[in-house]
């Protein structure tokens, strides 16, 4: 099928060279505990996303052997399932006939909207899920084709085994199970429930091999983090947040463009030729189209969309939670609308555009040399005190460096220690007692932050604190979205 499609297929792998050839240099804390997990046999199993580190492990077994980095192995895996991912939508659309220039612009549209963009060049557990959603989606359209009750089989097993890759695509697992309730026929509903219940019964049997089987072991399991500090709520805030990342799912927006600007102003361009082909773009607003055989579809799939949003705005606009709502939207756009082949096609150049140029880009470009800086000179004096801007980020390096999941000398900073109502007392008998002893201490907590929620939040606490010390420059990196430095602490003169 894909040579029969080749603009469209050209495309896709046009993208899936920006995945591979532009990698993210600034992996997060979960991305290197994920990649220290399965580079020390850790937490193969995560109540969250179960089945994740265990593919990574098979995935970057061969590569590891090769001389090639367990988080880079990881990251090509998400480059791959991203492209398998825009494969499928390139399958869905053309079932229902959409033209093969526009099938190309909107896997353009799907493959480089920010939220896949990022983690289809991160070690996150976000994608490989949205290929598994995607495949019970295209047989639940096999299904509504007429095509038998066997793909209402298909369709829950691969619902099943996304929701094993991670618990939030239970909303497309219940997206799902609605358009089967929907067609008033008991056996396929049926048939597609038995079989994804094939998820419970994988989760029971990996609990109970590595766990135990008691039942507060086996609810605690599942529930994970919800026993800890993750929570759900919604608040105005969270309502703020989520629209806000609801708008980042589809385009990069970041205080670090504006340090990008400000280094280098011919860096606007980029940004004018977007918001030109915006403008140029609502000049040609499609029209309503009337849905007839996708309306059944097109309904499930709103379902899901309304579902996924409402988790993320629960769980106080989780942007992660929304990885999926640009994909269905711009796979549900051609069957929704119609004389859309011009406005596509300038919002497509205007995301790739911004995109490429304020995401990707400058995230492959970042470096962590400040983090691997701190995480060298604990390695090399194991008696040296960290008190880092994100202590657990730190403590992921280290891990995957080291072996060590339980680094010792890392501190929180002055400012995550007040945002979480602790006690900062304990912070400075921890900084006077090595004083007293003659042990150096390092921070990276004096950076001058682009603009984002944490910066937000944190203010101005941590040089408050440290007004209290003498602060000498030890090293510094300049990039492309800020400056990047090192200090040692030592006492007030």
């Amino acid at each position: 099928m894909l040579s029969e499609h080749k603009l469209s297929t050209f495309t896709i792998l046009i993208i899936l060279c920006l995945y591979l050839f532009f990698p993210s240099g600034l992996s997060a804390t979960d991305a290197w505990y994920y990649a220290a997990s399965i580079k020390y046999n850790g937490e193969i199993f995560h109540p969250h996303h179960l089945l994740y580190n265990t593919l990574g492990l098979l995935f970057s077994w061969l590569p590891t052997k090769a001389g090639w980095e367990t988080l880079a192995s990881l990251k090509i895996m998400n480059a791959l399932f991203a492209f398998m991912s825009l494969i499928i939508v390139q399958k869905i659309l053309f079932a229902f006939k959409t033209a093969e220039k526009h099938v190309a612009i909107i896997s353009c549209l799907a493959g480089l909207s920010f939220s896949i963009l990022r983690f289809a060049t991160e070690n996150e557990t976000y994608i490989v899920p949205l290929f598994f959603a995607l495949l019970a989606s295209l047989n639940y359209l096999k299904f509504i084709s007429g095509r038998g009750d066997r793909f209402a089989l298909y369709t829950g097993l691969m619902a099943a085994i996304s929701v094993l890759f991670h618990q939030i695509y239970i909303f497309w697992w219940a997206g799902l199970l609605a358009g089967f309730l929907f067609e008033k026929r008991k056996r396929p509903a049926l048939l597609y429930f038995l079989v994804s219940m094939i998820g419970p019964v994988v989760y029971l049997v990996i609990i109970m091999i590595h766990e135990g089987t008691s039942r507060d072991v086996i609810i605690n399991f599942i529930l994970g983090a919800f026993r800890g500090n993750a929570s759900l709520g919604l608040t105005l805030k969270g309502l703020l947040l989520s629209f806000i990342n609801l708008i980042r799912s589809f385009v990069q927006i970041h205080g670090y463009i504006y340090n990008m600007l400000k280094e280098n102003p011919l860096l606007a361009v980029p940004g004018l030729i977007s918001l030109f082909m915006i403008f140029l773009a609502f000049l040609k607003i499609p029209g309503k189209n009337k849905l007839n055989d996708s309306q059944r579809f097109c309904r499930v799939h709103i379902i899901i969309i309304v579902l996924q949003f409402i988790f993320a705005m629960l769980s106080y606009g989780n942007a992660e939670f929304m990885i999926m709502i640009p994909v269905l939207i711009f796979m549900l756009l051609p069957l929704m609308v119609t004389n859309y082949e011009k406005f596509i096609f300038r919002i497509m150049i205007a995301m790739a555009v911004w995109n490429i140029s304020y995401g990707l880009i400058p995230l492959h470009l970042r470096s962590q040399a400040q983090e691997q800086f701190l995480c060298n000179a604990v390695l090399c004096n194991k008696n040296m005190i960290i008190i880092a801007s994100d202590d657990q980020l730190i403590r992921s390096m280290l891990y995957y460096k080291s072996g060590d999941n339980n680094p010792k000398g890392v501190y929180k900073s002055p400012a995550i220690i007040k945002m979480k109502s602790e006690d900062q007392g304990i912070l400075l008998e921890v900084i006077d007692r090595a004083l007293q002893n003659g042990t150096e201490i390092y921070t990276n907590c004096l950076d001058e932050e682009p603009v984002s929620r944490s910066s937000i939040l944190e203010g101005n606490q941590n040089r408050d604190f440290f007004r209290n010390y003498q602060t000498i420059l030890i090293k510094s990196w300049k990039q492309n979205t800020g400056t990047k430095s090192i200090y040692k602490v030592e006492k007030k003169l």
